[in-house]
């Protein structure tokens, strides 16, 4: 019986964060014109140019092509919609870990893989979002990155606890 509640448990954080990324997915897909938009505007570097402007030579990385903010766009959908995947997956392995159903530790490694694509994805918007330079007007979509790859490492450090 103590077995069981430490897979429910983990099971329960990689299904709320398969869940709740699933939820960001769904509404990036309905409003995926505005999506577009967003990084439209990020790459952009549109907020620059709001009042008090900006002029600072990394304007020189300005991505004005709208083919690259769609192709930019989808790749991130991807991403999301693969984690959601390999999250959900994970959490039905820990959940049949938990039923006897499966090995617990096939259900751990999943989730590893799982949490990996998760930290990776955070990582991804990180990196993009820094060479275009979001935390000078975006600080907030900087600071959800950064607890993403804080919550994903805590969920690793908890998946891999004994």
């Amino acid at each position: 019986m103590t077995s069981i509640l430490p897979l429910l448990l983990k099971a329960s954080v990689v299904s709320g964060l398969g869940l709740w990324l699933a939820v960001a997915l769904l509404n990036n897909i309905i409003a995926y014109r505005n999506g577009v938009f967003a990084i439209g505007m990020l790459m952009g570097m549109k907020m620059f140019d709001q009042e008090p402007a900006i002029q600072t030579p990394l304007l020189a990385r300005r991505v004005t092509s709208t083919a690259w903010h769609w192709l930019v766009y989808t790749i991130i959908l991807v991403a999301e919609g693969v984690t959601v995947v390999l999250l959900l997956v994970a959490a039905l392995a820990l959940c049949g870990g938990a039923l006897g159903a499966a090995l617990p530790a096939t259900g751990v490694q999943l989730a590893n893989l799982a949490l990996l694509a998760f930290i990776g994805l955070a990582a991804l918007m990180l990196v993009g979002g820094a060479w275009f330079v979001y935390y000078i007007r975006q600080e907030g979509a900087q600071m959800t990155h950064l607890v993403m790859i804080g919550v994903g490492i805590a969920a690793v450090q908890m998946m891999n606890a004994v």
